[in-house]
């Protein structure tokens, strides 16, 4: 597998089905990823009325057209309303209002993901557009068949070039983001879970006196999952463990260092680190969270520091 080739299977796995290969699939739209494919056959919804115009929303400045909105709009609703959802009860006209939420969400993620790669030199040029688009002709069975498909989804040749474009830039972003991501901060720490306050100080009280904090987990703890190990919860980077606030404990100690007490959901916890590193390799499901977490980082700072105006839907 080439270097290019293997880099957009990272930027696919890392968002766990938020975005996928141009002119392969079209599952349902997640996350401001585009799906729509120029080889996918997607159900037409039944032809709206006059087309308001003016934008759906401004986006720093730039501005997302009405009748494009609810073009991808209607696209997106017509699946449930093949499977039977009624635009006229009040359950059926929710579902459809937030699909058109979703989707308006979706468009202002693509421009702004599309401004962000335009300040950092990042483009998709018209020989790569060419060439996913003679993919999506491939896999439609010829130009014929291609040219149906995309009559039937209401799609000119022009939007399917624009998906593609989108797509592929979402894939190089991602790249970027996340792709070279290959080590984190990380600690070796273990720790006593138990349910009652009184009771872990108590605990804490006789590690602070020299008992052995192994063998107080293995005689107390009620993590089933670390007590036979004497509470170790092995090396594990930011964002890993379900209890926040056990894991910000343990970052927040050195090498051998006991907390105090520490309340979470879960229960009452007393926390040691035991090994501090702050370039220590990912791996297996460490890297993939990781690199899902930069990108869930990278698109959520792109949409704090926006000036967006919602004129479609609030």
């Amino acid at each position: 597998m080439s270097d290019v080739k293997w880099l957009t299977a990272i930027a696919v796995m890392i968002l766990a089905g938020l975005v996928m290969a141009a002119c392969d699939s079209a599952p349902a739209k997640k996350a401001g990823v585009p799906t729509a494919t120029a080889g996918a056959v997607q159900p037409q919804a039944a032809p709206s009325t006059a087309v308001p115009q003016g934008p759906a929303a401004i986006v720093n400045g730039q501005e997302i057209s009405m009748a494009a909105f609810l073009h991808e709009a209607q696209q997106r609703q017509a699946p449930a309303v093949q499977r039977g959802v009624n635009a006229n009860t009040p359950q059926g006209k929710a579902e459809l209002e937030q699909i058109k939420q979703q989707t308006l969400d979706n468009m202002i993620d693509d421009v702004l993901v599309t401004q962000d790669a335009a300040k950092q030199g990042i483009s998709v040029s018209d020989t790569e557009v060419d060439a996913e688009i003679q993919k999506g002709i491939s896999t439609a069975g010829g130009q014929a068949k291609f040219e149906e498909q995309l009559k039937r989804n209401g799609e000119t040749l022009e939007d399917a070039r624009n998906t593609v474009r989108t797509q592929l830039l979402y894939q190089k972003m991602l790249v970027k983001v996340a792709g070279n991501l290959q080590t984190s901060e990380q600690v070796h720490a273990r720790h006593i879970l138990v349910n009652a306050q009184a009771v872990a100080q108590a605990l804490l009280e006789q590690i602070r006196g020299g008992s052995d904090f192994g063998q107080l987990a293995q005689q107390a703890s009620l993590d089933t999952v670390t007590r036979d190990s004497g509470g170790d919860l092995g090396w594990f980077p930011r964002g890993k463990l379900v209890a926040k606030e056990l894991e910000d404990a343990a970052f927040n100690l050195q090498p051998g260092q006991v907390s105090e007490v520490i309340q979470s959901a879960l229960g009452y916890h007393i926390v040691q680190t035991l090994e501090r590193d702050p370039a220590r390799k990912l791996e297996g499901n460490d890297l993939v969270d990781a690199q899902r977490m930069a990108v869930e980082n990278w698109l959520n700072g792109l949409r704090t520091q926006a000036k967006v105006q919602r004129l479609a839907v609030q």
